[in-house]
């Protein structure tokens, strides 16, 4: 399954890792600044305590042997050391946060890269590494795996009568349409233009079809409710062992365009 999903499960756990640790980071630095308060109030307190004896220690129960002068600046150097080192563990915690930011940062960069913008699936980049493992993973296991490569019919007509914005929705709208005719192991590319591959694991061409019917219809139903004349030709491939993602990838691509041409010789024959 997955090594793709596995890398960007582990881009979620690492998210997820680093958004803990800048929760603890932010808790301890409010703890060190309460531990720096708490400091000032002893060093008030200790000063309270020398120059105000009297009303401060009540009755003399507490015999002080130190000199007060010494006391005072050996209390000043205990305050001086206590507030050094939380000033050094703050600078450290605010550089290792900012690091962490920068990472989490990056890394969801790369992830929101491995996204397409308009329609919302994975775009072409994140394909070749996905294919090289699902043909591993599928000659390793001797089971079916199945390209299906798909694209709008008449595309640029929609675009050019009813604008760019109408054109995004319709490619949107098709990609959640084929998501929601994949199983959760399965994915869905934008390869291109208004092209979309579908990787369907341990799927044969019986069961590839069976995707395919139900996209025709999901399509249909949604084509009836818009009336922009929306279709959609597919063209399938089942993976041969022995070759690889490109391989792969031009042989599906000639089923999609063949599918093309017979879709036009069969509706000039009708006329």
């Amino acid at each position: 399954m997955e090594r793709g999903k596995k890398d960007a499960a582990a881009r979620l756990s690492w998210q997820g890792r680093l958004k803990v640790e800048l929760a603890r980071l932010d808790a301890r630095n409010r703890l060190a600044a309460a531990v720096s308060v708490l400091a000032i109030m002893v060093l008030v307190a200790g000063a309270a305590s020398l120059f105000f004896r009297s009303s401060f220690w009540g009755q003399e129960a507490v015999e002080i042997r130190i000199p007060p002068p010494v006391l005072f600046v050996f209390l000043i150097l205990i305050i001086l050391l206590a507030l050094y080192l939380v000033r050094r563990e703050l600078e450290i915690r605010k550089l290792t946060s900012l690091v962490i930011e920068e990472r989490l940062l990056a890394e969801s960069e790369h992830s929101a890269g491995m996204i397409d913008p308009v329609t919302h699936v994975l775009n072409r980049r994140f394909l070749p590494g996905l294919l090289q493992g699902e043909i591993a993973r599928a000659q390793r296991n001797r089971r079916p795996l199945t390209l299906a490569m798909c694209d709008i019919d008449q595309f640029k007509l929609v675009n050019d009568r009813y604008g760019h914005v109408v054109g995004d929705e319709v490619l949107a709208e098709t990609a959640a349409i084929l998501k929601s005719c994949v199983r959760g192991s399965d994915f869905v590319v934008r390869y291109g233009g208004d092209e979309f591959l579908l990787v369907l694991s341990e799927t044969d061409e019986s069961g590839a079809n069976a995707v395919v019917a139900r996209i025709r219809e999901k399509m249909t139903e949604w084509d009836r409710s818009t009336e922009l004349g929306i279709s959609l030709s597919l063209g399938l491939y089942v993976h041969r062992i022995g070759q690889d993602a490109l391989q792969d990838i031009a042989e599906v691509d000639a089923r999609l365009y063949g599918a093309k041409r017979a879709a036009r010789a069969a509706a000039l024959q009708q006329l």
